[in-house]
């Protein structure tokens, strides 16, 4: 289920992403508007699906971080949104030939009804970086299959956002789901990475 919270999150996020990737052309702002709002919607769906399976609860929020030393002091007193400030900064910088495309974190947690369960799978409550990878790494594998299908559909900017949507999450940086995978399977991390560079390899070579 999504909160108002996450809702409001994902909406920033939907514009913040078709201006990045837009940047100031406003017919192709309207089409990624369009193209996002599905990614977003099917990769947040795909990694609820995965948590509940998983007898966990995922939100979904803007990537932040706090924390700008080693210090026990050195963090900001609010979480400074750092995919939102990169979405508009790199853009202007490089007059839009370079996007940023991260902008969203997860938090997971186990269920009450996880933490009751003592037995079987489960021999303990709290969430596992495997299973915490899992979660994170639903929502790149269902980038890595809408690409081929909007491609075939004939949707090739689809194809193409849903990749390198795919490609900048992947990057284990901050709480993005790259550090969440890579922390959680190495292999699986460089296999969604190889998938990731394959994709991205004919992602520009479409028109």
């Amino acid at each position: 289920m999504i909160t108002t919270k996450e809702l409001g999150s994902l909406l920033l996020s939907l514009i913040i992403l078709s201006f990045s990737y837009a940047f100031l052309s406003r017919t192709l702002f309207i089409v990624c508007l369009v193209f996002f709002a599905i990614i977003l919607a099917l990769t947040v769906l795909a990694k609820k699906t995965t948590a509940y399976y998983l007898e966990a609860e995922e939100e979904t929020k803007l990537w932040t971080f706090q924390r700008h030393g080693f210090y026990s002091r050195s963090y900001f007193k609010n979480p400074f949104p750092i995919g939102i400030i990169a979405s508009f900064i790199l853009p202007l910088i490089t007059l839009g030939y370079i996007p940023w495309l991260a902008v969203l974190e997860s938090d997971v947690k186990g269920t009450s009804m996880r933490a009751a369960r003592r037995h079987d799978f489960y021999s303990y409550g709290e969430m596992t970086e495997w299973h915490i990878a899992l979660i994170s790494a639903a929502g790149i594998i269902v980038c890595f299959i809408l690409a081929p299908v909007a491609y075939f559909l004939n949707f090739s900017l689809l194809a193409k956002l849903s990749l390198f949507y795919a490609a900048f999450n992947l990057l284990p940086l901050g709480k993005l789901d790259g550090t969440r995978i890579f922390f959680g399977s190495k292999i699986l991390y460089a296999l969604l990475v190889a998938i990731g560079l394959i994709g991205l390899f004919y992602a520009f070579l479409m028109p």
